[in-house]
């Protein structure tokens, strides 16, 4: 049974110009305790697909959505505000690409800690609080938990601010991590070492984990299955080995041509967009 299950989901927003379709058909599964990506470039409808399954695009008037989601076996549809909140943070946590942006300046480390443990366990005292805090940021190897607790993120580098995001992000055991290219705004050397600490953690907690990327090197190390987009569509989909020996669609061939390599001789040229980009979607698990 799937954690997460997607059919035929679709997004369209009015605008003064008339209607923009971003999303066309989107079917994906997400199995309990597994790493699953969705790679593209930008603006193919990777982010779009993980904010409709928070729910933050549900109520915005401007948007349709059509289509199923289900969480657990649960029809998400018919949720309302409510039921979207109070999944956020429990059931479904997210980490963001940049990880200082994402946290309130204005609230020490603590506080913010607090808020999201609290969603969980609504009656938990401040030492509680500061207990449950201090295991999940020790299980990240922070040092000095009691400074960071203290902190203002701007107090923080990059990646500890990272680590904090992590900790927090799974400190209510949630059952799907959604991760939208975590990392990204840090150096190369620190970006592998968050990929570690999730990996790691997320194995340590069961919890299954839908990575949002760009980059199909870091997926490569990363997800047990991949789904390419491509315009709002799935073009491609299968178990990670899979894909990456015998990629069929061109324009997976496209982005793994787009993946620096050292080699003395520069990047590939990235072919240009074409309609065979347009093909239909190709399953490496259901044949082509």
């Amino acid at each position: 049974m799937s954690l997460l299950s997607i059919r035929d989901l679709s997004l369209s927003f009015r605008g003064i110009h008339g209607v923009t379709e971003v999303l066309h058909g989107i079917a994906l599964d997400i199995a309990p305790g597994e790493k699953v990506a969705l790679v593209g470039e930008s603006g193919s409808g990777k982010s779009v697909t993980a904010r409709i399954v928070l729910g933050l695009l549900q109520e915005l008037a401007a948007a349709r959505i059509d289509g199923e989601v289900r969480f657990g076996g649960e029809d998400m549809r018919g949720f309302s505000r409510q039921q979207f909140a109070a999944n956020r943070g429990t059931e479904i946590s997210m980490i963001f690409q940049d990880p200082t942006s994402s946290l309130n300046p204005t609230f020490i480390i603590e506080r913010q800690f607090a808020e999201v443990i609290r969603r969980r366990n609504p009656g938990a005292s401040r030492e509680d609080c500061l207990r449950i805090a201090g295991e999940a940021l020790a299980e990240t190897a922070i040092p000095d938990v009691e400074r960071v607790l203290a902190s203002y993120p701007f107090q923080l580098s990059g990646g500890m601010n990272q680590r904090v995001m992590i900790a927090m992000a799974l400190v209510n055991k949630p059952k799907l991590l959604i991760a939208d290219e975590p990392g990204t705004a840090l150096d190369v050397t620190v970006q592998a070492q968050t990929l570690q600490l999730m990996r790691q953690l997320t194995d340590e907690h069961q919890a299954a984990v839908f990575f949002i990327s760009h980059n199909l090197g870091v997926v490569r190390e990363f997800a047990d299955r991949v789904y390419v987009i491509y315009r709002g569509r799935i073009v491609e989909d299968g178990p990670t080995e899979a894909i990456f020996a015998d990629p069929r669609h061109a324009y997976t061939r496209a982005l793994m041509a787009a993946v620096p390599r050292i080699t003395g001789m520069g990047l590939p040229d990235i072919p240009e967009r074409s309609d065979s980009f347009d093909a239909p979607q190709i399953s490496h698990e259901g044949g082509s």
